[in-house]
């Protein structure tokens, strides 16, 4: 169980939140990955991620001052993170001009090894949830893979409940029917 400092948040976060730039560090590698999530989820550019990221925890770390706790540290982090990613996709939309979730990835016509089924599954899969649309692909993320209740990711999209449920529902149906086949 994790210290906790006034409000009931962890020491760490409480440190984070008066301008401790070592707390902020800790948690930031600690919910790096469900922050990348949500990062992939909105840009689906694995190259694109890394800058999202960067130009977020600067965005957070520079606003810590405004942070007045009406949400958890967590949360708003990700709001300021799924922010970034759709500010970074709008960007390239308008300074590219062809599709950004054109995947143009090439596979393999013959499987040699379990590691290569593994790759192939994984494409599979990210095609899946590639066909989504982005904000039934982000509600997912958050709800299903990170975890989130669907109050908590309304707050991260400026969306209501009922919204996100309906986007996470939406998306569930068209991922069980192309597991199907019947897309």
């Amino acid at each position: 169980m994790r210290p906790t400092a006034a409000g009931g948040r962890d020491d760490l976060e409480h440190r984070a939140t008066t301008g401790d730039p070592v707390a902020f560090g800790s948690l930031l590698r600690r919910w790096d990955h469900d922050l990348r999530g949500v990062a992939w989820a909105v840009t689906r550019d694995q190259h694109a991620i890394d800058d999202v990221m960067q130009d977020a925890y600067e965005r957070a770390f520079r606003g810590l001052a405004s942070f007045d706790g009406r949400s958890s540290l967590k949360t708003w982090l990700h709001t300021i993170v799924h922010r970034t990613a759709i500010d970074r996709s709008r960007y390239e939309g308008r300074r590219r001009h062809d599709d950004i979730d054109d995947p143009a990835i090439t596979v393999p016509e013959t499987v040699s090894t379990a590691t290569d089924r593994s790759a192939l599954d994984r494409l599979e899969v990210d095609d899946m949830l590639g066909s989504l649309p982005s904000d039934q692909r982000v509600a997912l993320m958050l709800t299903v893979g990170i975890g989130f209740t669907y109050d908590e990711a309304a707050e991260v999209t400026g969306d209501s409940r009922g919204t996100i449920a309906s986007r996470v529902n939406r998306a569930r149906r068209r991922l069980q029917q192309l597991e199907v086949g019947t897309a």
